[in-house]
This record gives C-alpha cells, sequence and structure tokens, in this order.
C-alpha cells in the first residue's frame, strides 16, 4: 500500500482533471507537384483526431520589423495518455476552436519515473506565430 493507491487514475494510469479537448490535426500527404518522387504537406483536409490536455503558456515575444510585426508564443501541453500520435509538425487547436492554433516544434516527451515505473503524461512542446 502506497500514496499511488490513492490517486484516481484513468485506463493510462493517471489523470488531469483540468484537461481540457483540444484536436491534433495532421497534414495529409500528396505528390510533390514540382518533384513527382516526392510528397508534400497537404492541410486541406487534415487528419483529426480529438485529445484532452492541459496547455500552460511559456513565453510571448513581439518583433517589431519595420513594416511588419510579429508574434511568437510558446506552450507547454500536458496530455494524460503518454501514447497519444503526436509529431513534429502536428497543429494543436482547442475544442471548441477560439481561433488559436499551434505547432507542435519539439518532440514530445513522456518520461519514465525511474523509481516507479510510472508514465503518466505526454508532455508536448508548442509554438504559435501570428503577423
Amino acid at each position: 500500500m502506497s500514496i499511488l493507491d490513492d490517486i484516481p487514475t484513468s485506463h493510462t494510469g493517471f489523470t488531469l482533471p483540468g484537461a481540457t479537448p483540444f484536436n491534433r490535426l495532421r497534414a495529409t500527404r500528396t505528390p510533390d507537384p514540382y518533384n513527382p518522387s516526392t510528397t508534400a504537406s497537404d492541410w486541406t483536409n487534415p487528419v483529426t483526431i480529438p485529445i484532452r490536455g492541459a496547455l500552460a503558456s511559456s513565453t510571448s515575444t513581439r518583433l517589431q520589423d519595420g513594416p511588419r510585426d510579429q508574434t511568437t508564443s510558446t506552450a507547454i501541453l500536458t496530455i494524460d495518455d503518454p501514447h497519444t500520435d503526436i509529431q513534429i509538425g502536428d497543429r494543436i487547436k482547442p475544442d471548441p476552436d477560439d481561433g488559436r492554433c499551434w505547432e507542435v516544434t519539439g518532440f514530445p516527451s513522456n518520461d519514465v519515473n525511474a523509481f516507479t515505473g510510472l508514465q503518466p503524461t505526454l508532455q508536448v512542446t508548442l509554438a504559435e506565430w501570428k503577423g
């Protein structure tokens, strides 16, 4: 008997009570019109799967360069299923859609606790660009 026996768990071994719904979007692959032997990303009809996670904003930076303004925001999405299919280049949108769209910019991490073997979450690094 340990404290871990008292923690409510889901089918994945861990729950995030504050998690909210998101959609993971992945571009389909189409033949590259400039090089038919390769494929290109096609975002016109992305493959979508629903996910649940807790979003934590990290930083937001505004760059003013003459006539152009750009704001970059970064965030971490914590998902309670460490086996969720997310890859670099996927896009994440909240559900319901509020107009924000993040891109997965780093390898998703599902670290294992060395002492207990518990692998409760998947950490996904995100970025969003406006302007």
